[in-house]
């Protein structure tokens, strides 16, 4: 452990009066003192850095993986004079969140934690990040001391402290309690305008999008009730509740939202669709908004799509060996139609693109129909579906088979005459790429003979279908072992009990016992024992058992096996019902 635990304010002031900077002392040697890396890989990054002029000594040990960020943390505030620090059981009052304002907390990744003789004293990712401390001095008259803590710590602080805050200083400041804010006169309707534009509904939006940011939630939830508004993310695929704001609310941050992602603020009896940009880090966040209207006011949905994470490798599925191999099989092959099937959520698109991002290496012209295009991907053309102009999936696939494309993506086959002309493209030459909504493998085979598809061009143009689903992960930090299942084996006498685990909850997972997804699939390839059964028409059953006795390893078969590793529990692993 690297950090030093703090508990209280006594703590946090001590330690800052002791610490004291080392200027003498060099980065490489700290860490090779005191926190074991090896003197060869000193030399190493040194060369490194003679040749790269500039960059930090630091960085590049990180990059060669000889040390950990944590590591290079505790070095540079050993160097410093700066304590590294663990903020998760300090008690922060509310006078000094007030201190500096919710956005900019979230936006340049720093927690203040308290006031000390007319100092402010905040932990920071970075505390020599120049603009950061511009951005502090701006937003205080306090004079500025800063500690370091990692990441996740600030996060998690973030997560703990201003949920409840910038909600308090918004009503505090605005008095929107004050307003009826429901439409129904034309004053209201310009209240509720101007509410919009002020600073405290800004900063409250901005603090639950970055906090979704923060949490790597897929989605936000803003649902209108009768006398309350709830906040809800989408984590690793579940619903977590975060926040209840006061009802009076509820119009002037939905009319924020409509500003931002360019929909009309008149309008609250229609659902609209609108998009929006944020830039964090460097890094460019695209965000997804829909609006509709129910009883108790408009709720919204914010889906968050961040390219980072959302664009991933092959390598980065963390599929099986076996089924690894077979993927990559299909992606050398000249043409043919390739599905990936699954429910709602499941990651199909993900793994297209994942697919997209390996074929993309060898340059070949590749256009994609998607709806709606989710990340940009360089070197691909991608079209986005308009149905109320006419782009359909069909109309824009006859006008790409004239366009010389080497490999097509549809986001996903929806009726008889997309299936017709996906198939027509892979039997006249071209790679296609696209998705289909069924529970397993087998069972799109027979979707596709429903939609029309000729045995026999089936027969000839299908490579494979992958079925997918996304599980839970039970967090490492609070993993235990399942003694409900284990005593379940004693009395069943199962000669090899298994150790299964659950998640007991945590801070680093937020209670929750997960945190992250895994990918589980099941790879059927078209052999030509299987063509034939094509051909025949046969049953789902009849493709399944064959594909079985092939090696086509089930998807509740890796879910198992899965939960035999410790990695997802036992109810998880039965919940894939195929």
């Amino acid at each position: 452990m690297h950090q030093k635990v703090i508990r209280d304010y006594q703590e946090l002031v001590s330690l800052l009066n002791q610490q004291q900077p080392r200027p003498e002392l060099l980065l490489g040697e700290i860490l090779t003192n005191d926190y074991g890396m090896e003197a060869c890989d000193l030399e190493i990054a040194l060369r490194r850095q003679s040749k790269k002029s500039g960059k930090h000594i630091g960085l590049i040990l990180r990059e060669m993986g000889a040390v950990t960020d944590e590591e290079v943390n505790a070095a540079l505030g050993k160097k410093l004079g700066i304590p590294y620090i663990k903020i998760e059981e300090l008690d922060i009052s509310s006078q000094v969140l007030s201190c500096i304002p919710v956005d900019v907390a979230f936006q340049y990744n720093l927690m203040p934690l308290a006031e000390y003789d007319g100092k402010l004293i905040v932990a920071m990712v970075n505390p020599l990040e120049a603009s950061s401390l511009d951005i502090l001095r701006f937003n205080t008259p306090l004079s500025i001391t800063t500690v370091m803590a990692s990441l996740a710590d600030i996060t998690l602080a973030h997560n703990k402290y201003y949920s409840k805050f910038d909600e308090d200083e918004a009503l505090e400041e605005s008095n929107l309690g004050t307003i009826n804010n429901y439409p129904g006169s034309e004053n209201s309707q310009q209240n509720i305008e101007q509410q919009a534009y002020t600073k405290p509904i800004v900063r409250l939006l901005n603090a639950i999008v970055l906090q979704g940011v923060l949490r790597n939630a897929s989605d936000i939830n803003i649902r209108p009730e009768p006398q309350r508004v709830t906040i809800f993310y989408r984590i690793d695929g579940q619903l977590q509740y975060s926040r209840t704001l006061d009802k009076s609310l509820l119009c002037a941050l939905v009319s924020r939202i409509k500003i931002i992602a360019k929909m009309d603020i008149s309008e609250r009896r229609l659902p609209q669709d609108g998009n929006a940009r944020l830039v964090r880090d460097s890094k460019n966040i695209e965000l997804r908004v829909s609006v509709l209207p129910t009883t108790h006011g408009e709720s919204v949905v914010i889906r968050i799509l961040d390219k980072a994470i959302g664009l991933k490798s092959i390598e980065q599925l963390h599929l099986r060996a076996q089924e690894k191999k077979t993927l990559q099989a299909f992606l050398e092959k000249p043409s043919g139609l390739f599905l990936v099937t699954g429910q709602t959520g499941a990651g199909k698109s993900t793994t297209l693109y994942a697919m997209l991002h390996e074929l993309s290496k060898a340059g070949p012209h590749v256009i994609t129909i998607e709806d709606p295009v989710e990340y940009d991907i360089e070197g691909v053309e991608q079209i986005q579906i308009l149905e109320k102009k006419g782009l359909t999936f069909p109309t824009i696939l006859r006008h790409i088979l004239r366009h010389d494309p080497d490999i097509i993506m549809i986001g996903e086959i929806r009726d008889k005459e997309t299936a017709a002309i996906a198939s027509r493209a892979a039997l006249t030459g071209h790679l296609v790429l696209s998705t289909l909504h069924t529970n397993d493998a087998p069972s799109a085979i027979t979707r596709l003979l429903d939609l029309g598809i000729a045995p026999y061009i089936l027969s000839t143009t299908l490579l494979g279908v992958m079925s997918q689903r996304l599980v839970r992960l039970i967090c490492e930090h609070c993993r235990e072992i399942d003694t409900i299942v284990h005593r379940q084996y004693e009395k069943s006498e199962s000669p090899d009990p298994i150790d299964y685990y659950f998640g007991k909850g945590c801070s680093q997972c937020a209670y929750t016992g997960y945190r992250g997804r895994t990918l589980i699939s099941e790879i059927l390839p078209v052999s030509p024992e299987l063509a034939q059964l094509i051909n025949c028409s046969s049953s789902t059953q009849e493709i399944m058992q064959l594909a079985v006795s092939q090696g086509m390893r089930r998807l509740t078969e890796n879910a198992s096996q899965l939960a035999r590793e410790g990695r997802i529990t036992v109810r998880d692993a039965l919940s894939i019902n195929i």
